[in-house]
């Protein structure tokens, strides 16, 4: 299986309004105003119809990840691959393939409960799109929305499903104390890769999934300056910044963090590494960072 890329993600909110907002305000993404309505708003940041869909519902936190193949062999050849091996999937009717604006769609489960779906045949949309930040561009050409970081405590057997069952390939993978303790143990931290050049779609820390489903999710924009701007909108609007500006170890993005109104980080950066996988060799990262990114989560 080839997983092109990470193409869309949904996330379930009590408050519409409060995402409209900080879609708008902060982040910088462009409303679908022909797909949102009252119970579901859709955001974008390119010619897709959308890269978020916020929708209403009884809580605040991440749902899922939509997964693009290249066209209806390859996704013909996933569900023979899930059936062969036992992995059970859910086949959608029309009713949320046209939501999602592709040809065909299922949804199935990783060892972690995480949900996913898999399609081929996403659609674009007619209007250009503008960011209502002047925001020149979002960085997803070949590359899809950007990636997800997620934690998991039973690790390996989430690892080996994206590496053996997904197709997907290591970028890096660090071992890292997360407590003060010197008798606790390391943790893992596997960043992988799919078929295109952005260094790591996923990402899962040794770590207990938090109350959001999600550690963090990235999108990256064109230059540093757009990145500090960023920075500056979500102070203006008091959003909770959950790290300060750094550069990246493994995948060299320039980027801050901050929390959205899901409860899940957001990683606004720039300049990801785009290796040659014919000639990469997966690396051991010693730290997260080579500065910067110095860490504030608030209290759940």
């Amino acid at each position: 299986m080839k997983i092109e890329s990470l193409s869309y993600i949904l996330i379930e909110t009590t408050d519409i309004q409060k995402w409209e907002s900080y879609a708008h305000d902060v982040v910088g993404l462009m409303k679908n105003e022909k797909k949102s309505n009252e119970n579901n708003l859709f955001l974008r940041i390119d010619e897709s119809p959308f890269r978020f869909q916020v929708q209403k519902g009884e809580t605040e936190r991440y749902v899922l990840g939509g997964f693009e193949l290249a066209n209806k062999q390859e996704f013909d050849d996933a569900k023979k691959q899930l059936s062969d091996i036992g992995v059970s999937y859910e086949e959608q009717g029309d009713d949320l393939v046209n939501v999602r604006c592709v040809e065909e769609l299922i949804t199935l489960k990783d060892p972690a409960g995480n949900s996913l779906e898999l399609f081929y045949g996403r659609s674009s949309d007619e209007e250009e799109f503008k960011s209502p930040q002047d925001i020149s561009g979002f960085v997803t050409k070949g590359l899809g929305l950007g990636h997800l970081v997620f934690g998991a405590l039973d690790i390996e057997p989430v690892h080996d499903f994206y590496i053996e069952v997904l197709g997907f390939g290591d970028s890096d993978i660090m071992h890292m104390k997360f407590s003060p303790n010197p008798e606790d143990p390391e943790s893992a931290l596997y960043f992988m890769h799919c078929n295109n050049p952005r260094h790591h779609t996923v990402a899962f820390i040794q770590a207990p999934s938090p109350p959001s489903g999600l550690v963090h999710a990235m999108i990256e924009v064109e230059n540093s300056e757009q990145v500090v701007k960023a920075l500056d909108r979500a102070v203006a609007n008091d959003v909770h910044i959950s790290s300060t500006l750094g550069r990246h170890m493994n995948d060299k993005m320039f980027s801050f963090y901050m929390q959205t109104p899901a409860g899940f980080m957001l990683e606004f950066g720039c300049d990801g590494l785009q290796p040659d996988w014919n000639t990469f060799k997966t690396t051991n990262c010693p730290a997260p960072s080579y500065w910067g990114h110095e860490f504030n989560i608030p209290e759940a």
